[in-house]
């Protein structure tokens, strides 16, 4: 009797944890990613493709970025300089 019991407690905790964590994940999913945090801007992925095309896709945003920011820092220079 006392083993059933102990089954009938463990499947009651399991059930509430699965509903817990369903409850979860369902509201991480809707959550929306900010565009820019703190000034940072967080590169927008096209979720069709596959890991190795996003994977590449923000490799090639980052340098795009990397090098704007260079450009306007060597701007920056050149007008100091004059």
């Amino acid at each position: 009797m006392r083993a059933i019991f102990g089954l009938g407690g463990l499947l009651v905790v399991m059930a509430i944890v699965a509903i817990l964590m369903k409850q979860n994940l369902s509201t991480t999913r809707t959550t929306a990613v900010p565009a820019s945090v703190e000034g940072v801007n967080v590169p927008k992925l096209d979720t069709s493709k596959n890991v190795h095309e996003q994977s590449q896709q923000i490799q090639k945003q980052v340098q795009d970025d990397l090098n704007k920011a260079l450009q306007q820092g060597n701007e920056r220079l050149e007008s100091l300089d004059k």
